[in-house]
């Protein structure tokens, strides 16, 4: 036995430093993974707080040009146009006028068919 244990003495270190060197390569890239991650997590806040950014600036742009179509579409508004001539108004041809009969509106039912069984 004794012999057997000195022949195999030498291989035991050399697993356990195989192991330790594969767990330290698994560590590492572990860490190097996180720092990737970690990157693009501030990466991707910084291109979302730019993108908020942005919406707030044409959400007021938004409200502006609202405010101003609003005020220039108020009848006041209109009607100064008119008077100053900046808008014309053409007369209606009564030949494009199209005249369209009112109908009582109903609901359709459908009923099942006594065939099919819908």
């Amino acid at each position: 036995m004794p012999a057997n244990q000195r022949r195999y003495a030498q291989a035991v270190p050399v697993i356990y430093i195989c192991l330790g060197i594969a767990v330290l390569i698994g560590l590492g890239i572990f860490g190097v993974k996180t720092l990737f991650l970690k990157q693009q997590l501030k990466q991707g806040a910084e291109r979302l707080s730019r993108q908020r950014k942005d919406l707030a600036e044409v959400t007021v742009n938004n409200e502006a040009l609202r405010t101003t179509k609003n005020q220039l579409t108020a009848i006041p508004a209109l009607r100064t146009a008119i008077r100053t001539g900046f808008i014309t108004l053409k007369q209606i041809e009564p030949r494009f006028v199209l005249n369209i009969p009112f109908e009582r509106r109903t609901v359709a039912a459908v009923l099942p068919d006594s065939e099919g069984g819908r």
